[in-house]
């Protein structure tokens, strides 16, 4: 047995990389979610964010950080979508609303 310090010794068991697959599938949704397509990427960002975070903390894959990331950017893009809906169909209303009001006979 040679004691170069550039040797694994004996019977070193080196972990085996695990699969990053719904990680990055999690992180690239959701930056597509708030950068284009908004919520058609940004359900399957959060769908699987929650399944890489699951998977990494049964020891099943590694890449927790970039689901939680894909996961979080995909609620965001979720609320951000379902906040400027609710914005804009406030601002319909609110305008039919001025218009009706300023009409001589009302509604």
């Amino acid at each position: 047995m040679s004691n170069h310090p550039h040797q694994n010794p004996q019977g070193a068991n080196f972990q085996q990389e695990l699969p990053q697959g719904m990680a990055i599938a999690a992180l690239v949704t959701g930056i597509l979610s708030l950068t284009l397509c908004g919520v058609f990427t940004a359900i399957p960002a959060i769908i699987c964010g929650h399944l890489g975070v699951k998977q990494a903390d049964n020891g099943e894959a590694s890449g927790r950080a970039m689901a939680m990331a894909g996961m979080i950017m995909g609620y965001i893009s979720l609320a951000i979508t379902i906040l400027g809906t609710i914005a804009y169909f406030v601002v319909v209303f609110v305008v039919i609303g001025a218009a009706a009001a300023a009409q001589p006979g009302g509604l």
